[in-house]
């Protein structure tokens, strides 16, 4: 059980709205089947666009539709797919008045030997630029997963690189409320999970680096927490050449990044004492049961793949509460003792 003395944090640093309905039935357009089914196992979602009549028109007033999105990362954009639970819209940030939707075509792409749900790409939909015969815009079509995304994503998300502060079209500024709350409820949710949702966490990281991928990290909405399932559900995962990175992992879960923000005074929307507290109080559980759910799953930290991101998580005020020392060979050899580092 996680034991923490009593702390002042009065000093501390300051580190289903319903959607429109959308009929895919009628004869307007139709897609074109590029592939065809791999082996003996069908494409569930190329069956369902057959059997609804899923077409061009369906498709630009899904993404013409602002209560479609869903959110949007670095690069990407997701939407909801109406009278469909199962699958999901990602699209590259382009210009949708620039698309032709006269037409489109649908490509088999999901890769069959995977067995659990990371969001993964099941299909592609291309579309061509408008006068355009060369090479199509490549919408995938991506598993749905269950939950909230955790806490917010990272600056770099939010404003337009290199502009000294402008933010993109549409974005609230990084300090806003709304913000501050999503951060702190997630969070809170994450948590409230018992050590068995971390467990199984670890368990799918490993399941799917079987297939080479691994976990974006640098955005905490790439995890979602699942408080009606009891579990942490994955997103935009990459395929990447290296070993797993739990630090990282650890990184994204406790949103760490955006803690400074949140505790900060200097802003318009500065938090109560009470919550601050709470909020790291919630850290230091999510440390707590992620800490604890590798050593019963026999995994470790590996100094030799030690990341920028992990760095930031160990140096942070919580790690070092946890382990009651800001020194670092003192935390790491906490680790080691723990049974969690090598």
């Amino acid at each position: 059980m996680l034991e923490i003395s009593p702390i002042s944090f009065l000093n501390m640093p300051k580190v289903q709205k319903i959607k429109p309905q959308i009929s895919f039935a009628g004869n307007c357009d139709t897609f074109t089947r590029t592939t065809s089914p791999v082996g003996d196992r069908n494409n569930d979602f190329i069956e369902w666009a057959e059997k609804t009549g899923f077409t061009a028109v369906n498709l630009k007033e899904i993404l013409s539709n602002e209560e479609n999105k869903l959110g949007k990362g670095f690069t990407h954009s997701a939407y909801l797919i109406p009278n469909n639970n199962q699958y999901v819209i990602r699209t590259g940030n382009v210009d949708f008045s620039k698309i032709d939707f006269e037409n489109i075509e649908i490509k088999d792409e999901e890769e069959k030997d995977l067995k659990v749900n990371i969001g993964q790409q099941v299909a592609a939909i291309n579309v061509y630029e408008k006068g355009s015969k060369g090479f199509p815009y490549k919408l995938e079509v991506l598993k749905k997963q269950e939950g909230t995304p955790i806490g917010v994503p990272p600056a770099t998300v939010v404003y337009i690189e290199n502009s000294d502060g402008i933010l993109k079209d549409g974005e609230l500024p990084y300090e806003d409320i709304s913000r501050k709350e999503k951060y702190a409820k997630t969070l809170h949710a994450v948590a409230n999970l018992p050590i068995s949702a971390y467990e199984k966490l670890i368990d799918t990281l490993a399941e799917v680096k079987k297939s080479g991928y691994e976990l974006d990290h640098l955005n905490s909405n790439n995890l979602f927490v699942d408080e009606e399932n009891k579990s942490i559900n994955l997103i935009d995962m990459e395929k990447k050449p290296f070993e797993i990175n739990f630090g990282n992992a650890l990184y994204a879960l406790s949103n760490i990044y955006y803690l400074s923000t949140f505790t900060s005074s200097l802003d318009d929307a500065p938090m109560s004492e009470e919550k601050i507290k709470k909020a790291y109080d919630d850290t230091l559980t999510v440390i707590d049961k992620f800490l604890n759910a590798m050593k019963n799953k026999g995994v470790k930290f590996n100094r030799r793949n030690y990341s920028y991101e992990f760095d930031t998580l160990f140096q942070s005020i919580p790690f070092s509460i946890y382990f009651k020392t800001f020194n670092d060979e003192e935390k790491w050899q906490k680790l080691v003792e723990m049974g969690v580092a090598e």
